[in-house]
């Protein structure tokens, strides 16, 4: 499936989609349409070596405890659930980080993901 986000970098907000596998919880890709992020340093989250981080990452770890980040070091949770800041561009990361979690956290599509795999929908 195929998912809407947006939130802020550093000097815009970022609008972009977020693919999933059909079980909800695997990333296939993260792909931004429209930014106005410095070139060179924000803009590349536009990078192909950059995106190609995002397919096999997963959302939520066994518990069902939201996992993702976008940081320079690899959180507790593990490398399943991390993908590299953009180096250079701490507060355009920090933007990536915020939105991916929100959009899949509770105030986002956690809720409609939750009900799509009990079968409700």
């Amino acid at each position: 499936m195929i998912l809407p986000v947006h939130g802020y970098g550093l000097w815009s907000t970022l609008y972009g989609f977020i693919a999933l596998a059909p079980n909800g919880n695997d990333i296939l890709a993260l792909q931004f349409y429209q930014h106005g992020e410095t070139p060179g340093l924000g803009a590349e989250v536009d990078n192909p070596r950059w995106k190609a981080l995002w397919p096999g990452k997963r959302l939520r770890d066994d518990e069902g405890e939201l996992q993702i980040t976008v940081a320079k070091s690899v959180p507790p949770a593990g490398a399943d659930y991390h993908i590299d800041a953009l180096a250079g561009a701490t507060l355009t990361s920090v933007g990536v980080d915020n939105l991916v979690r929100f959009w899949m956290g509770e105030e986002g599509y956690a809720p409609f993901l939750d009900r799509m795999k009990a079968g409700e929908i």
